[in-house]
């Protein structure tokens, strides 16, 4: 794992070692999306708070309710509430958000702004009476960025700012917001004017890293935290997955297998029209398993084919057996995301020890790691990624090593209590006795962990 500054060259990891004993500290994560959501930013940010709080850290959650990636509120839950809730160790205060049920670029800012605005009163109510050591926040939304900095203000609170999208980017890259020279100057401006103002930046790749910083941020101020995976708990069966038989796939069948978010900046349509032009390889079953506002559609599209098989989102104690239905995974992206997002998904799809074909550009974040531990082709080109899937599906020992390769990156690069302890000290490293407040003023030999 990477600790410290993150530069052009090529990331060592490395496990900073831990004392023994060590302050404890106050967390507070600000948020969208947190449990129980069970993918994307959602699930690792309950992860990571539950984490934090095994080694006797504190933390509190700021968040919305849950709605992704169906783009509707889950049962149980209200938009228009605030609440107060429990998860495990962690205190949860979940803020109202206005929710579209068909995104749009205008409609997704309207809905990340009322988050921001809603989640104020909250922040700056737990920021006093908590007094917080860091707070952390999540971009997306990077709105709630400039409320945290003013509360951390209040009480010298450092602000880290951990970016999963580069979402004022993507939103130019992808035409969801307005093109004009005048208007991304005024808000890559701002953005560069609120990330200088923040303690610590984090992101979830080198190359993305590299964007920020050329926004005018210090290479010393970055730090390489990407998203992790538990390898025991997502690991290659010794048999078949049960879902075969449940979906009535015969063992000699070669599953392609996409399962994830069904959202615009993937480009999944070629699953469909990768599926149409093979339909005629009665080996080959394509698998699409998740939610998102893409799925109506996608079904739409494959009405008439009868090589595909459309899946729900699945539970956390199934996705194992899901992951391990495949045997070749598919990760397309759209050409406009390169190194702006990066699919977490990527570090299941490489811990279930299955092959991957991905769409990618040469030399980008998501080439070079998937390069040699599965096949990439370029984004939208049916034909190269249909020919990788069929070329694929007749080899069953390539299959093997690249999948085996897979398997071994993740658990060197990707493995959860590593990514966590390295984190867990860059945190450690952010404060000093005169930053604690007054309760939390103890020698390190007062608390002792093991």
């Amino acid at each position: 794992m990477f600790i410290g500054s993150s530069t052009h060259s090529k990331s060592v990891y490395v496990k900073p070692e831990i004392h023994k004993t060590k302050p404890f500290m106050r967390i507070l994560v600000y948020s969208l999306n947190f449990a129980p959501e069970l993918v994307g930013i959602g699930k690792y940010n309950a992860d990571f708070a539950n984490w934090l709080t095994k080694q006797g850290h504190e933390v509190q959650v700021i968040c919305a309710p849950p709605y992704y990636p169906t783009w509707s509120v889950y049962p149980g839950y209200k938009s228009e509430h605030y609440a107060k809730q429990r998860y495990r160790r962690t205190t949860v205060y979940r803020c109202p958000i206005w929710v579209p049920a068909k995104p749009t670029g205008l409609k997704r800012i309207l809905h990340l702004l009322s988050f921001a605005i809603s989640s104020l009163p909250v922040l700056l109510w737990r920021t006093l009476a908590w007094q917080p050591d860091v707070i952390f926040v999540l971009e997306p939304p990077i709105f709630c960025l400039p409320s945290a900095l003013a509360c951390a203000s209040l009480f010298d609170s450092k602000v880290w700012l951990h970016v999963q999208d580069l979402e004022i980017d993507a939103g130019f890259s992808l035409g969801l917001v307005p093109q004009s020279k005048w208007f991304q100057k005024l808000v890559y401006g701002l953005e560069g004017w609120l990330l200088k103002r923040t303690s610590v930046i984090s992101s979830i790749t080198d190359k993305m890293l590299n964007a920020i910083q050329k926004k005018g941020i210090l290479p010393s101020k970055c730090v390489l935290f990407p998203n992790w995976i538990d390898t025991q708990a997502v690991r290659p069966l010794a048999n078949s997955s049960v879902f075969r038989e449940e979906l009535g796939i015969a063992t000699k069948q070669t599953v392609c297998l996409y399962s994830g978010n069904l959202g615009n900046k993937q480009g999944l349509e070629i699953l469909i029209e990768s599926a149409r032009l093979l339909q005629s390889q009665s080996n080959i079953t394509f698998v699409i398993a998740g939610e998102g506002s893409m799925k109506e559609a996608l079904i739409q599209l494959s009405s008439d084919l009868n090589n595909i098989v459309f899946l729900p989102l699945q539970p956390t104690h199934r996705f194992n057996e899901l992951l391990n239905l495949a045997d070749i995974h598919l990760l397309p992206q759209s050409t406009e995301a390169a190194d702006i997002v990066f699919p977490s998904k990527l570090k299941a799809i490489f811990a279930s020890g299955r092959p991957v074909i991905a769409t990618a550009n040469a030399h980008t974040q998501l080439h070079d790691i998937v390069k040699g531990r599965g096949l990439v082709v370029p984004p939208g080109n049916l034909e190269a990624f249909s020919q990788a899937i069929q070329d694929l599906s007749l080899d069953s020992a390539t299959r093997l090593r690249l999948g085996n390769a897979a398997r071994n990156y993740a658990m060197a690069h990707w493995e959860r209590n590593n990514i966590m302890s390295n984190v867990e000290f860059r945190l450690l490293a952010l404060l000093s006795p005169q930053h604690l407040p007054i309760a939390q003023r103890r020698s390190l030999s007062q608390k002792s962990f093991s």
